[in-house]
């Protein structure tokens, strides 16, 4: 039976969620598919890309402000129903580069349905259907695999370094140079 929250229970959720918003978000995405105009969307886009630490001591809007990892000038707020990703002189203003009509209480609440749009200079706003705001800072870079065929010459190199050094290199278990 479905049953509609009275308006003190909606005022618990969105207390709770803001109280438990999390200490890090990121922006990610990635282009579905090329079409006319991604290029310039995702280039601008792109530079907002990454993790943001949460500013405590700071809320705007009643909700917590977000500062960029290695940048101090590139912040992520709420104002009058929006979710915006913009530069700190404009922080608490409508004015920024990217932004989702979404009243959330924090930013990795922000439904699947929010549609994040991104400011082209002369163009207007584009809509990137692919960015989302998740919870956590990016996952550390995955070690690529060394391709198979590069396997034989790093072999090689081994067994010249080591007959060049005097060094004694096993191969398996038994065979030795």
């Amino acid at each position: 039976v479905y049953r509609r929250a009275s308006g003190s229970e909606e005022a618990e959720v969105w207390a709770r969620q803001l109280a438990e918003a999390a200490p890090v978000v990121r922006l990610e995405g990635q282009p579905r598919r090329q079409r006319h105009g991604w290029t310039v969307t995702w280039s601008v886009a792109r530079r907002w890309l990454g993790s943001y630490d949460r500013l405590d001591r700071v809320q705007v809007g009643g909700r917590h402000v977000y500062c960029r990892r290695g940048s101090s000038s590139r912040v992520l707020w709420f104002t009058a129903g929006f979710w915006h990703f913009g530069h700190i002189q404009y922080l608490g203003s409508q004015t920024a580069a990217l932004f989702v009509a979404d009243s959330a209480a924090c930013p990795e609440a922000i439904g699947e349905e929010g549609v994040w749009h991104v400011g082209l200079p002369s163009r207007g706003w584009a809509p990137l259907h692919e960015l989302r705001v998740r919870a956590g800072a990016e996952p550390p870079p995955q070690p690529r695999p060394l391709p198979s065929a590069m396997l034989p010459a790093l072999v090689g190199l081994v067994i010249v370094l080591a007959a060049s050094t005097g060094l004694r290199v096993w191969l398996g278990s038994s065979s030795a140079i």
